[in-house]
């Protein structure tokens, strides 16, 4: 089971050169990781909960460096166009129903995955974030995305659901737990799972949108 991410920064500054480069280094050299960096973006290659780990890290460190910064990422697990890679297990889909046809709430409610029975530790950078899941290769898989966003609600950072994507809003590592959550729950139905994540701190049309209020 192949996974892992592909993300950018943007750091709304002039400076960005020195908010995305140590944002990068911030991940280090784990070797439990492949960690690539080209011109578009940075690729993190690993085991699910690891790869969410290193990126909020690198948002983290970016959202530290002040201003205004966004993050865009791609998370997939399963891609079967992808090499096998030792270094990304489990393999196949989580424990649980596989049948392609989804699981309602209440069986999802009796299965834990690791992102929900960790504790996160708050950072103190608030963000605002929206996430689309894809769960592939599965005809139920608008029961699997309803599921899943009714498993995130109860993570305590659910904001409202977009056209097309779901908002989430709260601490940095609440946020990067609940969306991690979202990532381990759909790979319950199906071994293949794609995430779109983007995440903004500092927006100065949140706080124009707030003084007008």
């Amino acid at each position: 089971m192949f996974s892992g991410c592909q993300f950018s920064l943007y750091p709304m500054s002039d400076n960005f050169v020195e908010v995305i480069l140590p944002a990068v280094k911030a991940m280090g050299s784990p070797k439990d990781l492949r960690i690539e960096t080209d011109d578009i973006s940075t690729l993190v290659v690993g085991q699910p909960e690891r790869v969410f780990e290193v990126v909020a890290k690198a948002y983290e460190a970016a959202c530290r460096a002040g201003g205004h910064v966004v993050l865009s990422a791609l998370f997939s697990r399963g891609c079967p166009g992808e090499p096998d890679d030792p270094l990304c297990t489990p393999e196949g889909p989580s424990k649980g129903p596989s049948n392609g046809a989804g699981s309602d709430s209440a069986t999802r409610g009796a299965v834990t995955s690791p992102a929900a029975t960790t504790t996160t530790v708050a950072t103190g950078v608030e963000i605002d974030a929206q996430f689309s899941l894809y769960p592939l290769g599965i005809p139920g898989y608008m029961n699997t995305i309803a599921a899943t966003v009714g498993a995130v609600k109860e993570a305590g950072v659910y904001d409202r659901s977009k056209n097309f994507c779901t908002r989430l809003s709260g601490d940095l590592a609440a946020v990067f737990a609940a969306v991690e959550r979202a990532f381990e729950e759909a790979a319950r139905d199906t071994g293949h799972v794609v995430i779109h994540l983007t995440a903004s701190k500092g927006s100065p049309s949140k706080k124009q949108n707030s003084d007008s209020m």
